[in-house]
């Protein structure tokens, strides 16, 4: 059986082929079209994959489309409900197969649990939004995966760090990469004030999750507004940094005295920040953070969530022109 992951319609579409229960091919949309960020499919990666791995059978969507749809008009975006109709979306590639439709942070779960090698493990997902989740953790062991705790929107990781981002200067779900490199020339003076304006939480490790103050989806650029000089972005950097540390550091540290196991693996979108993955390695036997942990490695974990077991992963399957 030829079984198709699928990723887009959002931001940075991609697929994977896998033949049986076994991943052979994976690629991004951007790869093929050149764009940035590339949302959607295009004829020649679709061509690329029917040619050297036939048509699929099925399809495994990253996400649900109608519980997203719930969520977008909640959040006051409309209903989106034909804008998220997969099918019809897939029929101008001549997309046919059937669908089938995994839960987001599963998604993400299941591309770092059954790629990993692990016989168990802790698993965090943090991202910007699934359906109505934003960070997730879970419990792999065996073949099993359970997840243990869940966090709704508005309550996001993500968008706190997009928010900043834009607050920061730079363009949101662009340039998230470039905070961890202003905060090097900032310092801690606007710590303790962007904690108390945005977060609840102490962040001491006691409880999973985090719970802003904000609807951050909104951006926050009305945070301390007389904050404008070079030297004050570069102090918010410095902040949005610290306190993202902090937070991944605090979620770990319950994963740690709560869950059973000695292995963590860090998934979604969140999970591309290098310099605080490294801050906990200590804490831990083995940390695991599997190639494009953003949804792109969706399109793999979404047929994961199906086929429930450990994979032969190589990260060189991704396409890299």
């Amino acid at each position: 059986m030829i079984t198709w992951g699928m990723v887009g319609n959002s931001h940075d579409a991609s697929l994977a082929c896998f033949i049986d229960d076994k991943p052979w091919w994976a690629c991004m949309a951007k790869d093929f079209s050149k764009v940035d960020n590339d949302p959607h499919f295009n004829w020649t990666m679709i061509e690329a994959a029917n040619q050297a791995y036939g048509k699929p059978d099925r399809i495994i969507w990253y996400e649900k489309p109608l519980l997203k749809t719930t969520r977008q008009w909640w959040a006051g975006q409309g209903w989106l409900a034909e804008e998220n109709n997969i099918k019809n979306y897939l029929k101008q590639w001549d997309i046919t197969a059937p669908i089938e439709y995994a839960w987001h942070h599963h998604a993400h779960a299941a591309y770092g649990y059954y790629t990993s090698g692990m016989k168990n493990a802790s698993i965090l997902v943090m991202d910007s939004i699934g359906e109505w989740e934003c960070l997730t953790i879970w419990r792999g062991d065996g073949v099993k995966l359970k997840k243990v705790y869940a966090q709704r929107y508005p309550h996001s990781v993500g968008l706190f760090y997009s928010a900043m981002t834009q607050r920061c200067g730079l363009v949101a779900n662009r340039d998230e990469y470039k905070i961890a490199d202003m905060a090097k020339k900032g310092n801690d003076s606007l710590v303790g004030l962007v904690h108390k304006e945005l977060l609840h939480n102490d962040l001491d490790g006691s409880m999973p999750g985090v719970h802003f103050k904000h609807n951050l989806h909104k951006g926050c650029n009305w945070l301390l507004p007389n904050m404008s000089s070079k030297k004050d972005l570069n102090n918010l950097a410095f902040a949005t940094q610290f306190l993202y540390e902090k937070i991944l550091k605090s979620q770990a540290d319950w994963c740690r005295k709560t869950l059973p196991s000695k292995n963590l693996i860090i998934t979604g979108g969140c999970a591309l920040n290098k310099q605080a993955n490294q801050k906990i390695e200590n804490d831990w036997k083995k940390i695991y953070v599997p190639k494009n942990p953003g949804d792109p490695g969706s399109c793999i974990g979404a047929v994961l969530t199906k086929i429930k077991k450990q994979v032969d992963y190589n990260e060189k399957i991704w396409y890299n022109k």
